[in-house]
């Protein structure tokens, strides 16, 4: 009885508006109180580095000596600048404090108190004992994420409450999803997976794989169950009221359909809008918290267990994945279209001296251009043993100030690509000597090439040295050139490398470039050949820069996948105006499959060979390639946004393709909206319900 009415009187504090008040202007000030401190420790002097440096200093008398904590420093103001700055803390910190205020200002605060009580107290000595720790983890993100979607979802209608049919309509869905079974099923399964993914991690892998890997499934995953809940919910909001006659007391009301219509489409995207903030936001925090833990070659986060400053791990993971990075693709050859027609001119005459019958039909003929191009391609990107090629990236937008990391990703294939050999090749830089790496074959390589240092010529090294950034020195010169201590050296930034046009010239040696010397002096120079030629696949050679901060880019893709299942609530509508609810089901799913895979049909259909052996047509095959080529063709725009894909591969959702998504699915959104509401008016209701 004495519980029954202490939580009697907790709950009428908790609606207090004084309480309410009270409760947001702390959750306020912790929160500028967690932001405003990751914003000064950014400016300021990390004191777990400093505590580091002590223990690794050299002796004092030792000028030429860095500590692993004073590298790790260097390294994060040139490579990885803004890889530990303030915002995944400031985002974090706004994120918790968000929805903290909803749950005050929904008269839950007390309630979501004693919960996490209640939850630490259960969860809290599991976590002592390593054989329950995974189940505890699995109980307190259960327990976060469930709460989080209650609150936002009590939030949303907090912001639909009012007079009006749409705003009535809107929240009659959301009760409605909470209601039914359908969307109970794919809601409890999005939670849970989201809850069960961080415990299928593999510890032992590198940290970057295990990022890019929750962040694939997390958002991709999570992205997939709300589309399909948003595929059925959608089309059995409307459907099954037809169905049940339900919509009779909505229409009678009366209710101008323009109203019902789109009452029903925000009540949908709202409740995709929620679960995508849940799903968004669980994901986000966990990744920041796995970008903190120790990367591999690391004894404790962003300091490496040798002098070099920063491990590979945590190099690949800030500048490839955890980033916004633009791909400039190397350029094509330009093929002269003269000498192209006058080659196929001189094999039609060929083909013809040994069969006067023979006729070049117009697909035969951009079948020979094609190959021709091909091979074109094929000698371009192809370097004889000891030859090189020069190959250039175009439109990098840098100005001769910008000092952003650079990273060539390269790929070489040569024989039956052994994965037991490695060639020496040597990278030259613009206006510099080559830099010799010793690759794999046929898998994909990375090097960071800018920002560089130059070393001058000395008795022991008579050439200039250029040391790149993931060379173990480089912290150490960096601080000697910056202190002076080193005369004629150069810090040299990517803008200096790109020419006034944006073009940035590489060029590629089949061999280990070496100088001859003799007598201490350069003679000459030469290039230890690799045993065969090289070859580098279609997109396998390009460079990629930063052009803005992760966290930016996440909120972009995030906006994206919402405007793709606002579109996807819109078809669902509009399907479900005219249909049944199982083929407006199929319709809806039918079409978002098609959206989703049209990048890869695109990809597919060149592939696609509509001719025989006997270079007689296909009228099948010639059916299916149109199809495919027409489905490609519609949804093209929408497959280039792929906002996961770049997500996960730390390239920019630019603001261009947010415009265009917002152009593209705000337009197809209003025409089905105008569609289904000149259907819906021309519905009797009253005849079709129940059909």
């Amino acid at each position: 009885m004495k519980l029954r009415e202490a939580m009697a009187r907790a709950n009428r504090l908790q609606q207090h508006r004084r309480f309410k008040i009270a409760a947001s202007a702390v959750i306020v000030v912790v929160a500028l109180i967690v932001m405003v401190g990751a914003l000064v420790a950014a400016h300021t002097p990390d004191s777990g580095l400093q505590t580091s440096a002590q223990q690794d200093e050299a002796p004092a008398d030792s000028e030429l000596t860095i500590s692993n904590a004073d590298a790790a420093e260097l390294m994060f103001s040139t490579v990885l600048s803004g890889a530990r700055g303030p915002w995944g803390v400031v985002m974090a910190a706004g994120l918790v404090a968000g929805v903290a205020l909803v749950i005050v200002w929904l008269g839950l605060g007390l309630t979501y108190l004693g919960l996490a009580v209640v939850v630490g107290l259960v969860a809290g000595p599991m976590w002592m004992f390593g054989s329950t720790r995974g189940l505890s983890k699995l109980i307190m993100a259960l327990v976060a994420l469930s709460a989080s979607f209650t609150a936002l979802m009590q939030g949303l209608r907090l912001l639909l409450s009012g007079n009006g049919p749409v705003r009535a309509i809107a929240r009659n869905v959301l009760a409605e999803a909470v209601r039914l079974k359908l969307s109970i099923i794919f809601i409890v399964l999005l939670i849970f997976g989201l809850a069960a993914l961080p415990g299928m991690l593999d510890a032992e892998q590198p940290l970057r794989y295990r990022v890019q890997s929750f962040l694939q499934y997390g958002t991709g995953g999570s992205f997939w169950i709300i589309a399909l809940l948003v595929v059925f919910f959608s089309v059995s909001t409307v459907a099954t009221e037809q169905r049940d006659k339900i919509i009779w007391q909505t229409m009678t009301k009366p209710v101008p359909a323009w109203k019902y219509i789109f009452g029903k489409w925000l009540g949908v995207s709202g409740l995709a809008a929620v679960l995508l903030a849940v799903s968004s936001s669980g994901v986000f925090l966990f990744v920041e918290y796995l970008r903190n833990q120790p990367a591999l070659g690391e004894r404790e986060a962003y300091v490496a267990m040798s002098s070099a400053g920063v491990s590979e791990d945590r190099l690949v993971l800030e500048t490839q994945v955890l980033s916004a990075r633009r791909n400039v693709p190397a350029l094509e050859p330009e093929l002269d279209e003269e000498t192209i027609n006058s080659i196929i001119a001189d094999s039609v005459k060929q083909l013809q001296l040994s069969d006067p019958n023979f006729q070049v039909t117009p697909k035969m003929y951009d079948d020979m251009r094609e190959e021709l191009v091909k091979r074109g391609r094929m000698m371009y990107f192809s370097i004889q043993p000891g030859d090189t090629q020069t190959f250039v990236f175009d439109g990098i937008d840098l100005g001769p100030d910008e000092d952003v990391p650079v990273v060539l990703k390269y790929r070489v294939d040569a024989g039956s690509n052994r994965p037991d050999e490695q060639y020496k090749i040597s990278i030259g830089l613009p206006g510099l000597a080559p830099v010799v790496r010793a690759t794999g074959l046929g898998h994909s390589a990375t090097i960071p090439i800018a920002p560089l240092i130059v070393l001058p010529p000395s008795p022991s090294e008579p050439a200039a040295r250029i040391v790149l950034p993931d060379d173990g020195d480089f912290p150490l010169l960096l601080k000697l050139i910056r202190s002076g201590k080193i005369k004629g050296a150069e810090y040299i930034p990517v803008g200096q490398l790109v020419d006034e046009d944006g073009k940035f010239a590489i060029t590629l040696y089949n061999g280990q470039f070496a100088y001859t010397v003799q007598d201490g002096r350069i003679t000459g120079v030469t290039v230890i050949p690799n045993p065969s030629f090289m070859q580098i696949p279609q997109g396998g050679l390009y460079l990629s820069y930063t052009v803005g901060t992760y966290h930016a880019n996440y909120i972009r893709a995030m906006t994206v996948l919402w405007l793709k299942l606002a579109f996807l609530a819109m078809l669902g509508i509009f399907c479900s105006t005219f249909l049944s609810f199982p083929v407006a089901s199929m319709v809806t799913l039918g079409v978002f499959l098609m959206a989703e895979s049209s990048g890869y049909l695109r990809v597919a259909i060149d592939n696609y060979h509509t001719l025989n052996d006997d270079n007689q047509i296909v009228y099948f095959k010639l059916a299916v390639s149109a199809i495919t080529y027409s489905v490609s063709w519609i949804f093209r725009i929408y497959a280039e946004l792929s906002p996961v894909e770049r997500l996960v591969n730390g390239e920019v959702v630019g603001f261009t393709s947010l415009l265009k998504a917002v152009a593209m699915l705000g337009s197809w959104c209003a025409l089905l909206f105008a569609a289904a509401v000149v259907i819906f008016r021309r519905r009797e209701l009253a005849i079709y319900s129940g059909q």
